[in-house]
């Protein structure tokens, strides 16, 4: 189905509702999720932390991952996840952050504005959460996820500038993890990076200080930690194989 982001108005989408259960239904089927540095700290506790690269464009970003097969999320147990806290990619939708340009003193200008995306099958006229309230001013839900897509906003500069420090120290390896269940079956994930920890062992004192001064240290820390969630994939998966396994 072809996109169909609309610039979001009190006018045109007044009587726009989002059903949560549609939405939780379109996660369940999401195996990994885009994260930001920002969120590091609140996500490594829960989530596997790594690195992989777009196919469209070949640069880095920072991903947390919910099972190991496509379409799969281990993570959500009818009918909600089984963690408070989700992904801020997760937490916009239906929403997206867009641009649009206009003149200031003669000067073209761009404005982030939020789009509603219209083909979410979470977005409907009949069932769900207001986005505006009826005298047209913003919904406490609408009002949080356009503090989440500002922070989404920020996150594309703060990720840029960790994986610039990740490859100018040579902190990212490359991994592929394989994990073998209960049942003998194995599970596969490919065309991951992690930290190289062994080079980030080694840096000197001035190194270290650089990614301390702008926060990348801790976020560092946080993808290595988070390694040990793979585990509990693992007991999530081995159950739902179980004849009367959880569902997604």
């Amino acid at each position: 189905m072809p996109d169909n982001h609309q610039v979001l108005d009190n006018v045109t989408h007044k009587d726009i509702k989002i059903d949560l259960d549609k939405c939780l239904e379109q996660e369940r089927n999401q195996s990994f999720a885009r994260v930001f540095p920002s969120e590091f700290r609140m996500l490594h506790t829960y989530f596997p932390l790594f690195f992989q690269k777009r196919a469209d464009t070949g640069k880095f970003e920072a991903i947390a991952v919910f099972g190991f097969s496509e379409q799969q999320n281990l993570c959500v147990d009818k009918p909600e996840w089984r963690i408070e806290n989700k992904p801020l990619t997760l937490r916009r939708q239906p929403f997206l952050i867009g641009f649009q340009t206009h003149e200031q003193n003669g000067v073209p200008m761009e404005e982030p504005v939020v789009f509603i995306d219209m083909h979410h099958p979470g977005v409907n006229r009949h069932r769900g959460t207001d986005i505006f309230l009826p005298q047209g001013g913003q919904s406490a839900y609408l009002t949080e996820a356009a503090s989440t897509l500002n922070a989404i906003h920020v996150g594309h500069t703060q990720l840029t500038l960790l994986v610039d420090n990740l490859l100018k120290y040579q902190l990212l390896e490359s991994v592929n993890i394989t994990v073998t269940l209960d049942n003998g079956e194995t599970r596969a994930l490919n065309s991951l990076y992690t930290i190289h920890e062994e080079n980030l062992a080694s840096l000197d004192a001035n190194a270290l200080q650089v990614l301390h001064s702008q926060g990348h240290l801790q976020a560092i820390y946080c993808c290595v930690l988070s390694a040990n969630n793979l585990s509990r994939l693992i007991d999530y998966q081995n159950a739902f194989n179980q004849p009367a396994g959880i569902g997604q």
